[in-house]
């Protein structure tokens, strides 16, 4: 067996159990300032860690922490200008960052404050979600896959990758619904921010997932609470089209 098949194939994340079930305690914030926004960030990101930690020790990698910037469009990033009409977040591998547009996560008159707070969860969940794929070796070897395809092959290589980030973090919110109170308005705001496909923005590349996807790979692994329904590396097309 090759090392890829190894790291993305059988990586040991997914027989590591359970992501825990952790005592989050989150501002009942406005999210309508920069503060409002990196204090609930950096409380979720506080529950991520404390989740995830065991399962990624268990997969017999050290677990190394990670950090949320919380930055405005145009700021420098260690993976180059802040942009968001590219995306309101991302995962930067080249300081194991998570860089967090601010602005794109306050609430407003059309985006009530549980919907904003519980996007956010799930956007820093979904982030959270590549950094464990860069401390379980899953990141490398994405790199190398992509680095050698081109076109729809090379899309559908990333679609891997996004859905699985997506999977790891239903995995973390279905863990922790009770604590973080995802019944009701906050479920039906989740499913809203899960469930986006690539084919709502006609413009952008075909590169996160369809809604079919995302609903797929979110459902599986919120039921089981575990990155042993992620393994979209082993999947046929169709699941991550």
């Amino acid at each position: 067996m090759s090392l890829e098949e190894t790291y993305l194939l059988h990586n040991k994340v997914y027989s590591a159990g359970r992501v825990a079930a952790v005592s989050c305690r989150l501002p009942d914030s406005g999210l309508v300032s920069r503060k409002d926004v990196r204090l609930y960030a950096n409380a979720v990101l506080d529950c991520l860690q404390r989740a995830w930690k065991p399962v990624v020790e268990r997969a017999d990698v050290v677990y190394q922490p990670t950090k949320v910037y919380v930055v405005d469009d145009g700021d420098r990033t260690a993976c180059g200008p802040f942009n968001e009409d590219d995306a309101d977040a991302f995962y930067c591998d080249g300081n194991t960052g998570i860089y967090l547009g601010w602005k794109d996560h306050v609430a407003d008159e059309d985006y009530p404050k549980v919907w904003a707070q519980t996007y956010l969860q799930f956007v820093m969940a979904h982030e959270f979600g590549h950094h464990v794929q860069q401390l379980v070796g899953i990141s490398t070897y994405y790199d190398d896959r992509w680095d050698r395809t081109k076109g729809s092959a090379q899309l559908e290589q990333t679609r891997r990758l996004e859905l699985q980030a997506t999977c790891f973090a239903a995995a973390f919110l279905g863990a922790n619904q009770d604590t973080l109170n995802l019944h009701g308005a906050r479920l039906a705001a989740y499913h809203d921010a899960a469930y986006v496909g690539d084919e709502d923005d006609p413009s952008a590349p075909h590169d996160h997932g369809s809604s079919k996807s995302s609903t797929y790979w979110s459902d599986a692994a919120f039921t089981t609470k575990s990155p042993a329904s992620c393994n979209t590396w082993s999947a046929p097309p169709k699941r991550v089209a």
